[in-house]
């Protein structure tokens, strides 16, 4: 029998979008890899260059470059967002009134909404509504920083969802 004992090395995969972008795109690492090493596949993949940080999805700050990515990863399914470093000016408008909050690139759009009826109508139902960029209705599970393509500013409208009658 043999002593000698044999590391099985297991690649995983993982889906990221980045700030700026629309869709995402997906990455083997492995069991050491670091998110530093992580940022070098990413912006390869991707292509896109600068300094980045990376997110987990909703967080409000990036993971170290050091630390290892798997030991970082969501149990539950979740991209992770890869966006140069800062917040995003995110500015809702509801009616005549509007608010403004720094958010952070990875922050879904269902967090931005949650918040913004918050702000702007505490006693309504945040599934009642949506929010609209430029006209067009952003998917709740994106992110602020792929509907901001890249800029680190943004105007949102915060309308009523369409609700088939009949």
């Amino acid at each position: 029998m043999n002593d000698e004992i044999i590391e099985v090395v297991e690649r995983v995969a993982v889906v990221f979008a980045t700030e700026g972008h629309a869709g995402h795109h997906d990455a083997e690492i492995g069991p050491t890899t670091t998110v530093k090493e992580f940022v070098d596949i990413a912006a390869t993949k991707a292509g896109i260059e600068g300094l980045l940080e990376v997110y987990a999805e909703d967080a409000e700050e990036p993971l170290g470059h050091e630390l290892i990515l798997v030991e970082h990863l969501s149990a539950e399914f979740a991209p992770l967002h890869v966006a140069t470093p800062g917040k995003i000016a995110t500015t809702v408008r509801y009616q005549a009134r509007q608010v403004e909050h720094p958010f952070r690139p990875a922050a879904t759009i269902a967090k931005v909404t949650k918040w913004a009826v918050e702000k702007l109508a505490p006693t309504e139902d945040p599934s009642d509504f949506q929010l609209k960029h430029d006209g067009k209705v952003l998917p709740p599970d994106s992110h602020l920083g792929q509907a901001a393509h890249g800029a680190k500013s943004i105007v949102l409208d915060l309308v009523f969802k369409v609700k088939p009658q009949g």
